[in-house]
């Protein structure tokens, strides 16, 4: 009987009074060890923008994935993509792994090379580690990139966004397949169902796999799948990325159903961040990238780029038919540094020391209660989850002189206000003071942040600079 096999034994006899694990089959002859596990991360999503949580919108193979398995309905994560995708690889929150921002195509730092990831501690115990789609960990010292981070393979792109058709990033292709860069046409998140299809219908037997699969939309630039450009409002060009992006979620899930993998894979969902939502004028005027915000986070306050709910709340499933019973609800706090040691916990793998926590008990049914509180932060703001506390520290804008300044804190009960409207900081003084004082002991590393002094990425264009996957130090600008 492997590790997985005893783990689950022992779930099923601590949970015989309200089980949630159901009977498993894993131990019979023609079943591999251990699970495949797929993570189907994708790119701003709104909190209102699936159909489980807006019927207005149609997502019926996302829908179909929380129907199968446990919607997180309290899962937290970064306010934007890099420090979310490093938290889910390392089990650290930002303030331990150094990714506070956005890795830019100006930055020459990366996600610490010390620092040891998830495809590496499952390549020790026989997985094939896939890499499907969007990098943003860094891209100018080889040792940042994937697959000398423990990935078997990587294809997609290594910075924070392309154009969907012309795959260029900052003026550069960005489109590879193992640090070569390749040509093809079609719409990104169309090449990546693809390139996640042919990898596990090519997967050898018992041999389980593990894939991240980053789809990069619906982050802008806002592009319709059929070629067309815009050509609609930007709601409505959005709504149709979506579909497009659940129509391919919905092609690989079908090559795992039919291969008969399904009971022996654990398929999470999950966004990186809050959706990108309407930002103040003289903010979408002064930072290109915060336009276009056309995500609805629902009644979460505020979106990407903000350590409010509308910015860290995010969708989120967790599916195993077999093992996991479905169409149930769990609002436990959660966060991506969680999925690395729940994931481990699973397999009987040990780890060092880490901030997540292993939700393993979430997954059967019970409610988590954290040890440690749950940080995010960004660009000086900051937030602590100590259930049902929270407190948020919003600093000022880098843009106004240093003499007008302040930072603001406000705290919340997200118990019975999740759009944190009611601020009782002076309600409740004593706690504002206690969370504060633990928030602001945290030590904090200092590794990637965002300089806004620099040029702003973007997203789609024309090419003129090598392509990113043969650049290893930015040229100087002539």
């Amino acid at each position: 009987m492997g590790l997985l096999q005893k783990s689950l034994v022992v779930f099923l006899a601590l949970a015989a009074t309200a089980p949630l694990f159901v009977e498993t089959t894993l131990a019979s002859s023609d079943r591999q060890a251990y699970p495949n596990i797929l993570i189907i991360l994708v790119d701003d999503l709104g909190w209102h923008d699936v159909g489980y949580h807006n019927p207005t919108i149609g997502t019926p193979h996302i829908d179909a994935l929380a129907d199968s398995g446990v919607r997180l309905d309290q899962f937290y994560a970064n306010p934007t993509c890099s420090p979310s995708r490093a938290s889910l690889l390392t089990g650290l929150f930002s303030r331990s792994h150094g990714v506070h921002a956005p890795v830019t195509h100006t930055s020459e730092k990366g996600l610490p090379v010390e620092l040891p990831l998830l495809p590496q501690f499952l390549s020790k115990v026989g997985y094939s580690t896939h890499l499907v789609g969007k990098w943003h960990l860094g891209s100018r010292d080889p040792r940042f990139l994937p697959t000398a981070r423990g990935f078997d393979s990587f294809y997609g792109h290594l910075n924070g966004g392309i154009g969907y058709f012309d795959h260029v990033f900052s003026g550069g292709l960005d489109w590879q397949r193992n640090g070569v860069t390749i040509r093809e046409d079609g719409h990104a998140s169309s090449l990546l169902g693809a390139e996640a299809r042919r990898i596990i219908e090519a997967q050898p037997t018992k041999q389980p796999f593990f894939m991240l699969l980053a789809f990069n939309a619906p982050h802008t630039p806002l592009e319709e799948p059929d070629g067309s450009g815009r050509g609609h409002s930007g709601r409505e060009t959005l709504v149709r990325m979506i579909g497009h992006l659940d129509s391919e979620i919905g092609s690989v899930l079908n090559v795992i159903d039919r291969k008969g993998l399904r009971e022996d894979t654990l398929i999470m969902f999950v966004s990186d961040n809050g959706g990108s939502a309407p930002k103040p004028w003289l903010l979408e005027f002064l930072i290109p990238p915060l336009r276009d915000g056309y995500s609805d986070n629902g009644p979460l306050r505020q979106g990407k780029g903000s350590v409010f709910e509308g910015g860290i709340r995010v969708p989120s499933v967790v599916s195993w038919p077999g093992t996991i019973t479905g169409a149930s609800i769990n609002r436990s706090p959660l966060h991506l540094a969680d999925v690395m040691p729940t994931l481990l916990d699973m397999l009987d793998i040990e780890i060092g020391a880490v901030d997540g926590e292993s939700f393993l008990q979430v997954l059967r049914g019970d409610v988590k209660s954290r040890e440690q509180p749950i940080h995010v932060s960004i660009a000086g703001s900051r937030a602590m989850i100590d259930w049902p506390w929270k407190v948020v520290q919003e600093a000022s804008l880098p843009i106004l002189p240093k003499l007008l300044q302040r930072d603001s804190w406000y705290l919340f009960n997200l118990e019975n206000d999740e759009g944190e409207l009611n601020d009782l900081s002076q309600e409740a003084p004593e706690v504002l003071r206690q969370m504060r004082e633990r928030l602001e002991y945290q030590p904090t590393r200092n590794e990637v942040v965002f300089d806004m002094n620099q040029p702003w990425d973007t997203f789609g264009g024309e090419e003129t600079r090598e392509p990113w996957a043969e650049v290893t130090v930015y040229p100087t600008e002539k």
